[in-house]
């Protein structure tokens, strides 16, 4: 190239760079033009910061500003909940009169149905709390895949379209009633029952499982209704309120799901039993613990109201701290890539002016408010301004409301169910945008299995349902966000879709929130190793008895069925009576010092083999060593790991799996024996 030609590439150089550089900024896809223009959208940025200190959540407060003692948040109350959040062994309101199978007893748990690693949300279409099994396999690469599902070692009780085999069978979904002279009739939505005796109820049937998809727990403390219509912190004066404590929105929903998911006035005399929870209760409620022993009633300290006051402080407490726009809000220009700000520039940008405008439904900290929502102690002062109507159909459970109701015409119409009015059909709650890469389901019939389905589906503003289209309560946020008489739908390309989903996804996204990041404001959802290593962080209560690694009550975490202890590795089930072994190849190398055995491995029984499957390699002759093994048995057997596809070895499917064994010169002859477990974790 000559020294002309040089020149003037360099001037081109400069001039595209200012050019298109400075249309960028114009643009708002610098950092700091961004923080600018957001800025300006929402009314300054700091109204999205998520506040540093648990203490400075939103919180109920008395007439002079602070806390009002009752709802105050404390880190005891906080532990307290969380371990609440987690343990199976509330879940003992198991009603064999109504369906109950006494084998599911305490083997729930919140966390059933709010999965960590999910994004605090289930992660599956259908979600089982008691009555279900299971929680999640990892694969090789260490990607976590929610599962649960309806027991299947226990009895099927009856058959319906939706879940006929060898399993538990659901009848009413959870929060439907049936009276003796009344059909169908909600539980929610009443004070007293209709006339006649309840006869049949989701809440305490064989399954646990609500007919919505769960919703995310993140940012529980920013609005003042929770749950998909709004149940939880309505007046109980409402049409649809079932609040007699005047409860705000946590303690509410924590008081409802109590009745809901089998733990109401059973599982205090089960907490009680525990040295460690007695502990944790008198840490956390110091006063009601003074009343307890003046009256000599443990009952004043551990009941239900306390049990609700420390989970909804839990609940509270859940928000992430450390995401990517968390940085760049308070000044890390590096935190969000150029794909990322531009994906948030089109958040913050209202739809008639070329953008997403998602900022104006989901605003605040927590991305779950209006964008000019009055802050009251920052939970918010709008409340029907937060409901919508996106055109959506029903979640698939509802069909059983359908056959229990006699009405085929029956539907999930959302906020009206709580409000009693017309115009209220089909809206529902706008919900948190927070860490939704690990969600797998959204919306609350769980019709879309992405982020991105869900931009897409936003894009068109096309609904998919007909009669909540027809319903007159269809919002022109979503058919119309560019104005009346514009084209449906907002009219972004692909490349700003994916801009759009990137910001979603990753932007919004913080890994503390699932594995414990000692270096991260963000604590972890699960119990983590400073919850639960009572031998390191918390002696008092291991002292009293605690397992390490164990809710306070010594259950596994989570769920207690058989499948989720395989699922934890705390267990391992031998199914070597349910596979088939045959050695398809053996090859023999460096002078008969290594030898190569390729399995085929069957499954001939008509079960599933579910997680990994183990190889446990048995029998060696000393000297010989498994050259690919995974890790050693507890009794000091190497075994090989393979990681089942979709998590399960179905009837008739087989793998190929190698073990290659090494012997030294005039070793012993290679012979091996093989035991088959399934399970997770080191056997």
């Amino acid at each position: 190239m000559t020294r002309d030609r040089m020149r003037h590439s360099a001037l081109a150089a400069i001039a595209f760079t200012w050019i298109f550089g400075g249309v960028a900024a114009a643009q708002g896809h610098s950092p700091t033009q961004l923080r600018r223009f957001v800025d300006e959208q929402v009314g300054g940025i700091a109204k999205l910061m998520v506040p540093a200190h648990d203490t400075d959540i939103p919180q109920p407060r008395l007439a002079n500003g602070s806390p009002d003692p009752q709802f105050v948040i404390t880190e005891a109350k906080r532990y307290l909940g969380k371990q609440l959040f987690h343990d199976p062994i509330r879940t003992a309101r198991i009603l064999p009169e109504f369906g109950g199978v006494l084998a599911t007893r305490q083997t729930a748990s919140c966390a059933s149905c709010h999965v960590g690693e999910a994004a605090s949300k289930a992660g599956t279409l259908l979600n089982f709390a008691v009555g279900g099994e299971g929680r999640g396999f990892t694969d090789a690469a260490g990607n976590f895949t929610p599962r649960r599902r309806p027991r299947s070692d226990l009895p099927r009780l009856r058959t319906t379209p939706l879940f006929a085999g060898d399993a538990l069978v659901d009848e009413l979904p959870t929060l439907t009633d049936v009276y003796q002279f009344a059909v169908g009739s909600p539980a929610r939505g009443r004070k007293l029952p209709p006339p006649g005796a309840l006869v049949r109820t989701g809440r305490l049937d064989a399954l646990d499982s609500v007919a919505r998809n769960a919703p995310s727990v993140i940012g529980a403390a920013f609005n003042n209704r929770l749950l998909m219509g709004g149940f939880a912190g309505e007046p109980d004066d409402a049409p649809g309120g079932l609040n007699p404590f005047g409860f705000p929105a946590p303690e509410s929903v924590a008081l409802l799901l109590l009745d809901a998911h089998r733990m109401l006035e059973f599982q205090s005399a089960e907490l009680q039993k525990f040295a460690t929870y007695r502990k944790l209760f008198r840490d956390a409620f110091p006063a009601e613990a003074a009343a307890a022993d003046a009256k000599g009633d443990l009952n004043l300290l551990i009941n239900d109201i306390t049990v609700l006051r420390a989970t909804a402080t839990f609940l509270r407490t859940t928000v992430t701290r450390n995401t990517p726009w968390d940085r760049f809000l308070t000044g890390d220009n590096g935190a969000l890539t150029v794909a990322q700000r531009r994906g948030a520039r089109l958040f913050f940008t209202p739809a008639a002016q070329g953008g997403g405008g998602c900022y104006t439904c989901h605003s605040g900290p927590m991305f779950n408010k209006q964008v000019d929502d009055p802050d009251v102690a920052g939970i918010g002062g709008f409340v029907e301004e937060n409901f919508y109507n996106v055109g959506l159909a029903d979640h698939p459970l509802q069909a059983l409301n359908r056959v229990a109701r006699h009405d085929p015409n029956f539907r999930d119409d959302g906020r009206r169910e709580i409000t009693g009015r017309d115009t209220d059909a089909f809206k529902f709650r706008v919900l948190t945008l927070r860490q939704l890469k690990d969600a797998r389901f959204f919306l609350h019939n769980g019709s879309f299995s992405s982020v991105r389905d869900v931009v897409q589906y936003f894009n068109a503003g096309v609904p998919q349902d007909a009669d909540a289209a027809a319903a007159g309560t269809l919002t022109p946020r979503f058919t119309q966000p560019r104005g009346a008489g514009s084209p449906s739908g907002l009219g972004l390309s692909g490349d700003q879709m994916d801009d759009l989903t990137d910001f979603i996804e990753n932007g919004l996204y913080d890994p503390a929130f699932v594995r414990f990041d000692p270096e991260s404001p963000t604590r972890m959802f699960e119990l983590g190793a400073t919850d639960v290593v009572y031998s390191v962080y918390r002696p008092d209560l291991a002292e009293l008895g605690a397992i390490d690694g164990r809710p306070a009550s010594g259950l596994p975490q989570d769920n207690d069925d058989a499948l989720s202890r395989r699922d934890a590795g705390l267990e391992f089930l031998d199914v070597t009576g349910k596979l088939n072994v045959a050695r398809i190849d053996s090859r023999t190398s460096e002078g008969g010092k290594r030898r190569e055995d390729v399995l085929r491995i069957a499954n001939v029984s008509p079960d599933i083999v579910d997680t990994h499957l183990l190889l446990v390699v048995q029998g060696l002759a000393d000297r010989l060593e498994v050259e690919n093994a995974s890790g050693f048995s507890a009794a000091g057997d190497p075994y090989i790991r393979e990681f089942l596809a979709d998590g399960a070895l179905v009837p008739g499917q087989a793998v190929t799996v190698r073990v290659v064994v090494h012997r030294p010169s005039h070793g012993p002859e290679i012979t091996y024996a093989i035991t088959l477990l399934s399970g997770q974790g080191n056997p």
